[in-house]
């Protein structure tokens, strides 16, 4: 059964750096958009909203919103504001929206900033994006109305063409850096709510030089062919590369589009976004440029969850089948296993009848006795496997000592059982949260096996030692004895279902397999280092989060 998942509590080890970065970054922003002023406290394109809703994401609100303000507070003159007093109500309009964004999305709709799904995107674009953006322009025009830096009668017209430019910019800023760049800062530990999964890099399957055509066509086409007129043109492009090439693609080339359509011809020619006489074609820009990345990005998006879709499909198709093989095996070997024992007993008891001596009555049992043991052994192992493959994981805190040493006692009639000497000084306090009742299946079998293959020897004993380390991101428990061994040949078959190193050998031959299996339900993996004569050590690494 899939598990659902919730952010992770916060990283509170975030380098220093994160404290200093947003503030720098904000000025930047605001430096190169005030080179896309046109009127007095507006610009076609303002980047800082656009930073803050990326970096309050992946930093916090508590190293982004100050830094956001004071930037904002300090460069405002520079917008023509020149009351003294007036520069410190301006900036409260986009902090707000920044906090708006973040507490609409991340907090109060538990969206996921990494972009996942179609439906997080939805989420992302109206509840992240559009719905604070027009609280905080309509709260920027009225005060640049009712501070007198701009008539009334232009109120909608100005509102309408900020909101456009500035909603255009962040959607293609924010969406493609989010999605590319989080899983960059997963990696290097660099987020405050980190995802609950690792993210994986998109799987380029295609040749690379296909967009880059396509980018530079479109590059060269934006020098001749007006945008205002014929951005269908550019959706052509952004439409094939969205199918072939998925969201990820489709984003960049939303921002591909973006730079040589708004910032870069906004910029060379920003004296002629002056005149509000004749609007049409400043409107027809930035509901083409919208409408193109809308359209790209959802196709996109689209086309990589139906892409997912179909290799998830694929992937339980091959575990489907493989399941049906091993089904197969395991109703055929079980049928075997469980009637030889009984046929064993059976075959007991008849003799038994038969001879009328009492001498070799004890001697009847006692093979009673061992063929009983030996169809219990193979029942629990059949309840082990029926259980790791139907119940859920639960996490809970588990004390390894404790559950060693519950196992361990549980295993006290196993033959040679006292023989056998454990090494527990380095589980003394380990404790781990992981799936108690898989780790307790993965563990009850390593140490039977460790105890079942003992070396017949002499001095010093059998030993079974239990070790334990752990880091940020896996448990690691090591359990290594001087038994047997294995033979080099025999190691990489060990884990298969029934498998049996000798023909004499006690077990059914599901034990590792079914330690193997919990272990890869619980996202990890167990490993063996071997040598014919001397022991083997078995490692089980689990990661410290259940995936």
């Amino acid at each position: 059964m899939p598990l659902t998942f919730s952010h992770k509590e916060e990283n509170k080890n975030l380098p220093w750096w994160t404290w200093i970065v947003p503030f720098f970054v904000f000025q930047i922003g605001s430096l190169i958009s005030l080179l896309f002023k046109f009127d007095t406290g507006i610009g076609s394109l303002y980047l800082p909203t656009a930073f803050a809703v990326i970096l309050i994401n992946w930093w916090g609100l508590k190293r982004t919103l100050p830094a956001l303000y004071i930037s904002s507070l300090i460069l405002t003159p520079l917008w023509g504001i020149d009351l003294w007093w007036q520069w410190f109500i301006y900036p409260i309009c986009e902090t707000s929206y920044a906090f708006f964004s973040w507490f609409l999305f991340t907090k109060l709709a538990k969206g996921q900033y990494w972009l996942p799904n179609t439906r997080q995107f939805v989420l992302f674009l109206f509840i992240g994006l559009l719905i604070p953006l027009i609280f905080d322009l309509l709260s920027l025009q009225a005060l640049l109305t009712l501070f007198h830096e701009q008539p009334s009668e232009l109120f909608w017209i100005q509102f309408l063409k900020n909101w456009l430019g500035e909603f255009t910019s962040n959607f293609g800023i924010c969406a493609p850096i989010l999605y590319s760049f989080t899983r960059v800062m997963q990696r290097k530990k660099w987020l405050i709510a980190p995802p609950p999964y690792q993210l994986q890099a998109p799987k380029y399957e295609y040749n690379r030089l296909v967009p880059i055509a396509i980018y530079i066509l479109m590059f060269g086409v934006s020098f001749i062919v007006p945008f205002e007129k014929y951005w269908f043109l550019y959706g052509l492009g952004g439409l094939y590369i969205a199918i072939q090439f998925g969201f990820g693609e489709a984003l960049f080339c939303n921002f591909f589009i973006f730079l040589i359509t708004y910032a870069i011809p906004n910029f060379s020619r920003s004296a002629g976004y002056e005149d509000f006489s004749n609007v049409d074609p400043i409107m027809n820009l930035f509901l083409g440029n919208l409408l193109l990345y809308i359209f790209v990005a959802f196709t996109g998006r689209v086309i990589s969850d139906l892409r997912l879709a179909e290799e998830k499909l694929n992937v339980k198709y091959d575990e489907l089948k493989q399941t049906n093989s091993e089904l197969d095996k395991f109703v055929y070997s079980v049928s075997h296993d469980l009637s030889a024992p009984l046929k064993s007993i059976q075959g007991l008891i008849n003799i038994s009848k038969i001879d009328a001596s009492n001498s070799n009555k004890e001697l009847y049992l006692a093979k009673i006795e061992q063929s009983v043991s030996k169809l219990d052994l193979f029942i629990k192992e059949i309840l082990d496997y029926s259980r790791n493959n139907r119940i859920e994981s639960i996490r809970e805190l588990i004390n390894l000592n404790e559950l060693t040493a519950e196992i361990i006692e549980s295993l006290k009639f196993i033959e040679n059982y006292q023989e056998v000497k454990f090494d527990f000084s380095e589980t003394e306090n380990a404790s781990l949260v992981s799936d108690k009742i898989r780790l307790r299946i993965i563990l009850n079998n390593l140490l039977s096996n460790a105890i079942k293959f003992q070396r017949r020897i002499e001095l010093g004993g059998s030993t079974i030692h239990i070790g334990f380390k752990s880091d940020e991101q896996y448990y690691s428990i090591r359990i290594s004895d001087n038994g047997e061994g294995i033979k080099s040949e025999l190691i990489p078959k060990i884990f298969n279902m029934f498998f049996r190193g000798t023909e004499n050998h006690y077990g059914s031959g599901l034990g590792l397999y079914i330690a193997k299996e919990a272990a890869e339900r619980l996202g990890g993996k167990i490993e063996v280092d071997s040598e014919y004569g001397k022991g083997s050590t078995f490692i089980v690494t689990l990661p410290t989060d259940l995936q």
